[in-house]
């Protein structure tokens, strides 16, 4: 119900909003980072109104994507796990070597 309420409340300030420029490709990538952390997470009310907000398409860049676009590498402990977390252990690791 609250997603519907966001949804009705954002279409009816669609023609108030300010056209802003298309973001940054870097941009677009943290967000698609965010998002997927969000949707794993299961936080879907928060999920909905950051992706209106961000006004990313309703399918989110392919995983693939963004890993060869951020030079990550997959691993088996880090396959089913937010790409943000992947991050966060490429630069645990960096810092202790």
């Amino acid at each position: 119900m609250r997603t519907e309420v966001i949804k009705l409340l954002d279409n009816s300030t669609k023609g108030n909003k300010t056209q802003f420029p298309k973001p940054p490709l870097d941009i677009i990538f943290l967000n698609e980072l965010i998002r997927e952390y969000l949707d794993w997470m299961g936080y879907k009310y928060s999920s909905t109104v950051f992706i209106s907000e961000c006004d990313l398409s309703k399918q989110p860049l392919d995983r693939s994507l963004l890993l060869q676009s951020l030079g990550l590498k997959e691993s088996e402990s880090s396959i089913n796990l937010p790409l943000l977390c992947n991050i966060i252990e490429t630069f645990k690791n960096l810092r202790n070597t």
